[in-house]
């Protein structure tokens, strides 16, 4: 059995929770089928996942692409949107290539970002699955070039099976695609390799304080989506009751500066030298070890692999009463959550511990065990296993033939002149006609557009 995996990111620094939970289930699925065979669409130029790639000897094709859900407010310029679709209907015909030269028998979607290998299947009616590990525009702040409600119906239109990472996101999914199916699988969380690693000794000292208090540890992309600034507010509001606390931060910081805003934030509550910043860490369980407590305090997380981490670490785990978090966290059992937006109830939850060094210690040793419970529920790689290898033989969603033409478009005209997918477009309206303007409007709205012209 051949399935194809696309992916979405480069990685360019480190392999995000996407890609990790992505080889995971490949490993596992190969310990599983020894008939297995993985192959795999990227993103270009070269990353971290390319090199996870390589060293497990799988094959790959990258590609140079947009997608459907960008970091930037839309629309964008004219100009601009028609560069990046000529790049994307480039990939789309170069994908289908492959997939023609290949014969997948499966095709699994890895992202909200990118349909292009779904969009491919679809033009040949290869079956094919959707992971969606995100929420886009709520936590990452991505906008969906034609709207969230009419990208999540696109994704429910093209795929036999819909994987989620969390009932949060399930929940999220399901006026847009048919509950029944849409399954949820959590990320396997590698705990003996947690515990091997909790022994090293950190780069720097996580907390050089002479009288540190309480000590906090947060894993995670210094970003505001992620919530840091939560966390030196709610130490603020600790240093005003009297309660001694610091915190040590370990991720990189995607947005230059953004980590001198939160020191000069810190500063302003009197509370600069309670905070560390340790940057990116290959391996972050020494600092999570030397933690009495530790947070998630994103805006909200589909899944919370720092949270489960923290968990296999047996550290009790203050977090956000939203998203996947919220499914991991027993509270007043393995930790306690908090309101997101609620800086005097995250105190609150510091507090507590700070008061109660019993429950850090108590809530902590259960946290493995509550963890291993939740995970293994029925909502795991095996059983998503089985549910996509069930799908090989079925028929797929299948775009109507004029699809391969309208792909080629871009290419084939731009030798004429025609360099912009919205001019090759409009190559294709006087060939072949369309009905209230279909075709014309495909450049913003492709997934929309190829439902349209199945339907009319």
């Amino acid at each position: 059995m051949r399935v194809c995996f696309a992916n979405h990111s480069t990685a360019p620094k480190s392999l995000g929770g996407a890609e990790r939970s992505l080889i995971r289930l490949v490993e596992d699925w190969q310990g599983i089928d020894s008939d297995f065979e993985p192959t795999f669409v990227t993103k270009a130029p070269r990353g971290t996942f390319i090199d996870a790639l390589e060293q497990r000897g799988w094959q790959y094709q990258a590609y140079r692409f947009r997608g459907w859900a960008l970091p930037s407010p839309q629309p964008a310029p004219a100009a601009e949107r028609a560069t990046f679709a000529t790049a994307d209907y480039a990939a789309v015909s170069a994908i289908i290539r492959q997939f023609e030269q290949q014969r997948p028998d499966l095709v699994v979607t890895n992202t909200l970002v990118a349909p292009w290998a779904a969009f491919a299947a679809a033009a040949l009616g290869i079956p094919q699955a959707w992971f969606i590990r995100e929420y886009g525009d709520l936590d990452h702040g991505l906008q969906f070039q034609i709207g969230r409600d009419a990208t999540l119906r696109d994704i429910g239109l093209m795929a036999l099976e819909v994987v989620t990472n969390s009932q949060s996101l399930r929940a999220h999914l399901a006026p847009f695609i048919d509950p029944e199916r849409i399954s949820v699988a959590y990320p396997a969380v590698e705990v003996e390799q947690l515990l091997a690693g909790r022994a090293a000794v950190p780069v720097q000292v996580p907390f050089p304080q002479e009288d540190p208090g309480l000590r906090i540890t947060m894993v995670g992309r210094v970003e505001e989506s992620k919530g840091q600034f939560r966390v030196i507010d709610a130490l603020g509001e600790l240093a005003r009751r009297g309660v001694t606390a610091s915190v040590c931060f370990v991720g990189a910081w995607t947005h230059p500066g953004y980590d001198l805003l939160l020191r000069e934030r810190a500063r302003s509550l009197g509370i600069a030298g309670r905070v560390t910043f340790a940057g990116e860490q290959r391996n972050p369980a020494p600092y999570i070890h030397a933690a009495d407590v530790c947070v998630t305090a994103s805006t909200l997380e589909a899944f919370g692999r720092s949270t489960a981490e923290y968990m296999a670490l047996g550290r009790a785990v203050v977090a956000a009463d939203n998203g996947g978090s919220a499914e991991l966290v027993v509270p007043g059992r393995t930790g306690r959550l908090f309101p997101v937006d609620d800086t005097a109830a995250f105190a609150d939850a510091l507090e507590h511990y700070a008061m109660h060094p019993e429950d850090v210690l108590r809530h902590g040793s259960r946290g493995q065990e509550e963890l291993s419970r939740t995970l293994s529920t029925g909502h795991d790689n095996a059983s998503a296993i089985a549910r996509l290898s069930a799908l090989v033989g079925t028929e797929g969603y299948r775009l109507p033939e004029i699809a391969r033409y309208w792909f080629d478009l871009p290419a084939t005209y731009a030798s004429l002149g025609a360099t912009s997918a919205k001019a090759a477009i409009g190559l294709l309206v006087s060939r072949v006609g369309t009905r209230s303007g279909l075709v014309g409007r495909a450049l913003a709205a492709p997934g929309v557009a190829a439902r349209r012209l199945v339907r009319r």
